[in-house]
């Protein structure tokens, strides 16, 4: 009777390993708050290059995405979107006229902000009422290029551990079952 619960533990012991397996200590990652560094997603990039400007009556907002450059332009006061505006921008040579696609949002090609580097934005707005002059700067980061990870492809260690010790446990079994009988 001793035996089998003797072999019955040994058998659930990889049963224990791995239910808590992620719960062991890994490496790779700070956890120390040295010098009380802002989290990492406030000091991340945006996933897209963005610029903004405002002025007394105007905010806007410029993101480039696929070679697109989409504008939301709002009132600053009451944030409400400003509807047929006639938006020019000019940035170096590059000079284009927006278009409007829905209230407040404005498009036009991006294609001369493809390669990384700071681009000096002009917007020249003019509505029914008012016009305004914003200007902003557009950066576009160099992208980042892939790190290989080495570990990416191996197999997790939990599984491999975890296979491991079935492996073991189970001879462990089979040896103590046949010296029984």
């Amino acid at each position: 009777m001793i035996s089998r619960v003797f072999t019955l533990a040994w058998l659930a012991l990889p049963l224990a390993l791995l239910l808590t397996s992620s719960a062991w200590s890994h490496g790779g990652e700070e956890h120390s708050h040295a010098d009380d560094a802002p989290p990492a997603a406030a000091s991340m990039p945006s996933p897209q290059p963005r610029a903004s400007a405002q002025s007394e009556e105007f905010e806007l907002v410029a993101v480039l995405a696929e070679q697109t450059l989409t504008l939301y332009l709002d009132q600053y006061a009451s944030n409400a979107p400003v509807v047929d505006a006639r938006i020019e921008l000019e940035s170096g040579a590059f000079k284009a006229v927006a278009k409007q696609i829905e209230p407040g949002v404005y498009r036009l090609s991006g294609k001369a902000f493809a390669k990384p580097g700071k681009y000096p934005l002009l917007f020249s707005l003019q509505t029914a009422d008012s016009a305004d002059l914003l200007s902003a700067t557009l950066e576009v980061a160099q992208p980042a290029a892939e790190a290989a990870n080495p570990d990416s492809k191996a197999p997790d260690q939990r599984i491999v551990w975890g296979a491991a010790s079935l492996l073991l446990l189970a001879g462990i079994g089979f040896v103590l079952l046949r010296r029984r009988k």
